[in-house]
This record gives structure tokens, C-alpha cells and sequence, in this order.
């Protein structure tokens, strides 16, 4: 049967530095924390993985246009 198992991500062995990681720098990106648990903490996950246990503890990410990329000329 689906769903009976419970899977427990490998983030949360993590889970006070990522939180403390966002809370210090609110403007960073999924991929810039995933980079970071890549070089930091010797993790390699996805960037929905990070989403994913943002999303289980209430945080979410918005769209920023200040993050804008400058087009070409």
C-alpha cells in the first residue's frame, strides 16, 4: 500500500542550519542553499529536496525582481 512508509530526509539532520542559514540571509536562493549544503556540509540533494523542507517547516521563497538579471545589450 502507498504511503505507509515514512521517509525521513536527510536535510533535517541539518535542519538548524538551514533555518538559521535563511534567517540570517532571507535573500538567498534554492540553488545558492543548495550550494551550500553542497560546500558546507558535504551534502549533494536537489533543489526540490530544499524546497520540499523549507515548505515542512513554513518558509517559503517568493519571486524578487530585484534579483533581476541584466539583459544583454
Amino acid at each position: 500500500m502507498p504511503g505507509t512508509g515514512h521517509c525521513r530526509s536527510p536535510l533535517e539532520a541539518h535542519r538548524q542550519w538551514l533555518l538559521d542559514l535563511v534567517a540570517a540571509e532571507p535573500d538567498l536562493t534554492l540553488e545558492e542553499i543548495r550550494a551550500r549544503l553542497k560546500s558546507e556540509k558535504r551534502l549533494k540533494t536537489g533543489t526540490t529536496s530544499v524546497w520540499r523542507f523549507y515548505e515542512r517547516h513554513d518558509i517559503t521563497f517568493k519571486k524578487n525582481s530585484a534579483r533581476r538579471r541584466t539583459g544583454s545589450s
